[in-house]
């Protein structure tokens, strides 16, 4: 048993460790690293500068961009429906390019009690507009109102918006810059750690077109 609870520990730690600044204290000057190396590893799958800064493997640092992919599908509430596994599979490679084509800068950080705060200022995707009246029309084809169950309906409205996301990603357009601030606070382990709840803002504020 105490073999089993020690290893249980350990990955613990380390879970904690991933998203979390490196031991040494954290200055002003190493926040905006950090939260550029967080940030290029959750969008941009670049994971050099994180590994670098973490001592890490890539493996780990990987944890952090798959992390980010489930936060977004979390706020398109898919991960939750019975659509199929497919379809969800299709939506993970599109936000994972999407990802890639985000806009975001980095500011500069100031000491907050224990922690820091990092303004980081969104160019949001404003070429999502218009999508949701779309999908209320398509409720009210025939073939959705001959449908009988919430798992029909749903397969055919995610399907429906994927066709209509996807050839967007060919002419990105970006609205308005918004500035959300990003807060690293020691975790219970005393690690520096950015928020994970600044983060799924940051995730709204850059998909705020699709919510």
């Amino acid at each position: 048993m105490k073999k089993k609870i020690s290893f249980i520990m350990i990955i613990s730690m380390c879970c904690s460790i991933l998203a979390g600044g490196c031991g040494k204290k954290m200055t002003t000057e190493d926040a905006p690293v950090y939260i550029q190396a967080v940030l290029d590893s959750r969008y941009k799958s670049d994971y050099n500068a994180y590994m670098e800064y973490m001592k890490c493997t890539e493996e780990e640092a990987a944890q952090i961009h798959e992390r980010g992919l489930n936060s977004v599908l979390s706020l398109i509430k898919i991960a939750d429906t019975s659509v199929s596994a497919e379809l969800k599979d299709q939506y993970r490679q599109l936000f994972a390019s999407l990802h890639h084509i985000c806009k975001y800068t980095v500011g500069a950080a100031e000491e907050d009690g224990d922690g820091f705060t990092v303004d980081v200022t969104v160019q949001p995707f404003s070429m999502f507009d218009g999508i949701d009246e779309s999908l209320i029309d398509v409720l009210h084809t025939e073939d959705a109102l001959a449908m009988t169950t919430d798992e029909q309906v749903n397969q055919l409205i995610y399907e429906e918006m994927y066709n209509l996301l996807s050839p967007r990603l060919s002419f990105p357009e970006y609205g308005t810059p918004e500035t959300v601030i990003l807060h690293i606070q020691p975790d219970e382990n005393k690690v520096q750690t950015v928020r994970e709840e600044d983060l799924s803002a940051l995730d709204a504020a850059i998909y705020a077109s699709l919510l």
